[in-house]
């Protein structure tokens, strides 16, 4: 079966079959059994028949037989038998009628011949053999048997039984290959295009599970950022700031309870594809900036026009902004502000910018992977780098967002590249 390369084309653009849906198109043993035998029957028939003829007559009869029998295992050697058969019985005066008939199926198999060479062949062998006949009989010696003798009747007439046998014969095998190409082109285009539907449903499960991945690592990485920072404040709180390690606790429940719900929505997006889960918005993003402000970071916030109402842009929105905070959380320097611009006037444009520290470890590349991907599946883009000794990411989400293909899996190469250069770059 074809793999969906070319399903777009149909009938018309039909470039040869997926699968051969004629099984008599193949040489079986008994196929060809059948066909020697058909051969050897029709040479000792005709032989006998035209025996009176003379010697040539019985060899063109036995060539023919030949050309029957080798029809399906070689044209070519088919149309020189039935060549040789020809011109033997012009040359020898001995016209072997009833073996001549076989032409007919000689011709239908060059006409019904998947190779184009082979029909050109026929068809022109055909005009051939049809000239060729009005002029044998026009110029052959008729016997002075007092019978009378049309030289231009019995031109015309040779010469229009040539052509309806040798004619014929092509056009019958030619209408036959039209309707099987047409055939196949349909069955063809039908295969394909169950192909191009396994492989778009194969497409739509991949994103679902990079979709799913990708919440599972947002929830999980942002969740245990700000309990991994919540934990340590509290720590070093008690025991002689009792109010702040209990802050310090608050968050960490909080928190907690609210990656609970968001694995449980996950895992019921799972049982339930058709499940559509709640849209975050402003009061979402919100509590995402308080815990971070909570664990000990100074967040700085510009809001600019009104949000969009899209669910995929309010999603991704949502997303990009908490993963861009807890990559901040965990690797920057929180001794320094967090500048977050968030502005909506022309669809959606995040840009977070912070010091990274000195002594944070190298990411896996992860966190960036999967926030090109939601940028890229609202149609819009991000970059994340260092620019002038800070960590900066950028993203764009368009007002319409237009779906992109399997193309959009991940950040730029010079994205990556930036980012397993600075020691301090973003990960999750």
């Amino acid at each position: 079966m074809g793999r969906g390369r070319d399903a777009a084309a149909g009938p018309a653009a039909y470039a040869g079959p997926v699968t051969d849906v004629w099984g008599d198109e193949r040489v079986t043993v008994r196929r060809l059994a059948l066909d020697v035998l058909t051969g050897l029957l029709f040479a000792a028939v005709t032989a006998v028949v035209h025996r009176g003829l003379g010697p040539a007559a019985v060899v063109a009869c036995v060539l023919l037989g030949a050309a029957l029998a080798a029809r399906r295992v070689s044209w070519r050697a088919m149309a020189v038998l039935a060549l040789a058969a020809a011109v033997l019985q012009v040359a020898r005066g001995q016209v072997a009628y009833v073996a001549d008939a076989a032409y007919a199926v000689l011709f239908a198999t060059l006409g019904a011949h998947p190779s184009a060479l082979a029909r050109r062949l026929g068809l022109s062998c055909a005009a051939v053999a049809t000239a060729a006949a009005g002029t044998y009989a026009a110029v052959r010696p008729y016997p002075d048997d007092g019978l009378p003798h049309s030289g231009g009747a019995l031109t015309v007439g040779l010469a229009a039984l040539t052509a309806v046998v040798t004619g014929g014969g092509w056009v019958v095998g030619y209408l036959r290959w039209q309707r099987r190409r047409a055939v196949q082109a349909r069955v063809d285009a039908q295969l394909e295009a169950a192909e191009a539907r396994r492989l778009a449903e194969l497409y739509e499960v991949e994103q679902e599970r990079r979709r799913i991945a990708a919440d599972m690592h947002d929830v999980i990485a942002h969740s245990w950022a700000v309990v991994a920072a919540q934990s340590d404040g509290a720590r070093y709180a008690l025991p002689g700031d009792v109010p702040a390690a209990q802050r310090s606790l608050e968050v960490i429940g909080e928190t907690a309870r609210t990656a609970i719900a968001d694995l449980r929505t996950i895992v019921a997006r799972l049982r339930d594809p058709a499940l559509v889960p709640s849209t975050p918005g402003p009061a979402q993003q919100a509590e995402v900036v308080a815990r971070m402000r909570a664990s000990g970071m100074d967040l700085r916030q510009e809001v600019h026009g009104t949000p969009d109402d899209s669910p995929l842009v309010a999603l991704t929105a949502h997303r990009l902004l908490g993963e861009s905070l807890t990559n901040a959380l965990r690797h920057g320097d929180l001794r320094e502000p967090v500048l977050v611009v968030q502005d909506w006037r022309d669809g959606y444009r995040l840009t977070v910018t912070n010091l990274p520290r000195s002594t944070s470890h190298r990411g896996t590349g992860h966190g960036l992977t999967g926030m090109a991907e939601r940028a890229a599946v609202a149609g819009g883009e991000l970059t994340a780098g260092p620019e002038g000794g800070r960590w900066v990411v950028r993203a764009h989400i368009p007002r319409t967002p237009a779906p992109t293909g399997p193309a959009a899996s991940g950040p730029s190469a010079a994205t990556v590249a930036a980012a397993d250069a600075l020691t301090t770059g973003t990960d999750a």
